[in-house]
């Protein structure tokens, strides 16, 4: 079994600005450190300073003092607004670029449990050709990722993880145990309902044919039931492991994105819990990953689980500072 973290001791939110009225992930993440007594940090990062009249363009010091103050008293008080509940809250304004980056320098430095962001649905297009902050997250954020929808916590989460027992997908084969234990961790500290699903796709086999070459074609429907007796067996016991029950195990065939968007729906599921392995080159355009095409299409939060040992892309250093 992978070690299960007994309490959240620290988390940290990425608040894209800190002049917007609505916050729904600090919200959110305040609620979740309220209940398991972890610190909360702000965390904003910016590229261009605000012009101040009083400050000549040329004098770089003083337009980055300037702006990281003016920054650190919006994130200050709403600090004051998230702390009544007696969580302990720090703020954190940094320059740094692009966006994704910066926050991934942050998560490296400071090794917070959970890192909260806002959602944001984006279309085929926009995913195709943007260099998307949410998209990068997935991809190089080194620690669980949890994608807020809604700034309400319930008292009592319903929690979909997605698990592949049969690595049909190329995870590695302890991605499973990670989003188990991550997913028991969040419902000890805050009294959560765990279901667990597997979606398949229906086997085949190859033959040759004559004439033709090789085809591929569904098992018999004997095969077909041993093969899908086996994936429950797996499923069953894996999640087992974490004290999830076999009447909340689900195994269902279809694309992994269309059973996930449906069942959540169904079961009204507050976050699901999925894994994400990072990709590099054309493949991740055209195709994509599972939680890509989920997190745009579900009403839920999601939060997403790298592979233990993954190592991000990014690097540690920042950029220097340019001359505005």
């Amino acid at each position: 079994m992978a070690c299960v973290m007994k309490t959240l001791k620290s988390i940290c939110v990425a608040i894209s600005d800190p002049f917007r009225v609505d916050q729904s992930a600090a919200v959110k993440a305040a609620a979740v450190a309220a209940r398991c007594g972890a610190t909360l940090t702000l965390l904003n990062s910016f590229l261009l300073p605000q012009p101040v009249p009083e400050i000549p363009q040329g004098d770089t010091k003083r337009l980055m003092a300037a702006a990281i103050r003016q920054r650190k008293e919006r994130l200050q008080a709403l600090a004051t607004k998230l702390g009544r509940n007696g969580v302990k809250i720090r703020c954190e304004v940094r320059w740094d670029f692009p966006p994704h980056e910066a926050i991934v320098r942050f998560v490296q430095e400071t090794k917070p449990d959970l890192l909260f962001a806002d959602s944001h649905r984006h279309n085929r297009l926009i995913r195709l050709v943007l260099a998307n902050t949410d998209w990068e997250l997935i991809r190089n954020c080194p620690c669980p990722l949890w994608f807020v929808r809604s700034p309400k916590l319930p008292k009592r989460l319903n929690m979909l993880v997605g698990v592949d027992p049969a690595h049909s997908r190329a995870k590695p084969a302890r991605l499973d145990d990670y989003l188990l234990a991550l997913a028991s961790t969040v419902s000890s500290n805050l009294d959560s309902h765990l279901d667990v699903i597997h979606a398949y796709l229906q086997p085949h086999k190859t033959i040759l044919s004559p004439g033709v070459g090789p085809l591929s074609v569904p098992l018999a429907p004997d095969a077909m039931q041993l093969h899908y007796e086996g994936l429950k067996k797996s499923v069953t016991r894996l999640a087992e492991k974490y004290g999830v029950p076999s009447t909340a195990t689900y195994l269902k065939k279809g694309l992994p994105h269309d059973v996930l968007i449906a069942l959540t729906s169904r079961l009204k599921t507050d976050v699901l819990v999925m894994g994400a392995v990072s990709r590099s080159g054309l493949d991740r355009l055209f195709i994509g990953s599972t939680a890509e095409r989920v997190i745009d299409h579900v009403s839920c939060d999601v939060l997403i689980v790298k592979q233990a040992g993954f190592r991000t892309s990014v690097p540690r250093a920042r950029p220097k500072l340019p001359k505005f």
